[in-house]
């Protein structure tokens, strides 16, 4: 009878392989304190990127993975906004803009934001730059278009700075 072995070392090294697939989607920044942020997106003159999601929508998932963890290892080399994660049906704390402690649920509620994936474009007072991308409509234009807006956003930002 054949007996297959297999040495621990490539044991491990499949299991390290396989175990970074599931990193770029723990790559993207959650929001702990958007006050903060806000202060930190003032002085470096960058928008806020706010993606709302749910761990259930297949549609937020292929978002985050084909379009924003490249976006984002992107902005890591030469930051081009400050993106945070919001998963609507949790209730994790959360510093809003203005200072106040809510949660995750109660933000996104606050926001008007019923469906995802939901992208919305701020300013560090946390009013909008650009328009929202509701949904995953597109995927042959749907880079474009968050690149765009990502665009629009600061253009918009820089011309309000000066």
């Amino acid at each position: 009878m054949f007996q297959l072995r297999i040495p621990q070392y490539l044991f491990v090294a499949l299991f390290l392989l396989l175990s970074g697939c599931s990193e770029a989607s723990d790559s993207l920044p959650a929001a702990v304190d958007l006050r903060a942020d806000a202060q930190q997106a003032r002085t470096r003159q960058l928008p806020i990127v706010l993606f709302f999601h749910s761990t259930s929508c297949p549609y937020c998932r292929e978002v985050e993975d084909l379009y924003l963890a490249q976006l984002q290892r992107e902005n890591a080399r030469v930051p081009q906004f400050l993106l945070r994660t919001i998963e609507i049906s949790q209730a994790q704390a959360l510093v809003a803009f203005d200072g106040s402690r809510t949660d995750y649920r109660t933000f996104a509620k606050q926001q008007g934001v019923t469906l995802v994936p939901h992208l919305r474009f701020l300013g560090p007072d946390g009013a909008a730059l650009a328009p929202d991308l509701v949904g995953l409509t597109s995927r042959d234009f749907y880079g474009g278009y968050l690149e765009s807006s990502i665009s629009n956003a600061r253009a918009k930002l820089r011309r309000a700075g000066r």
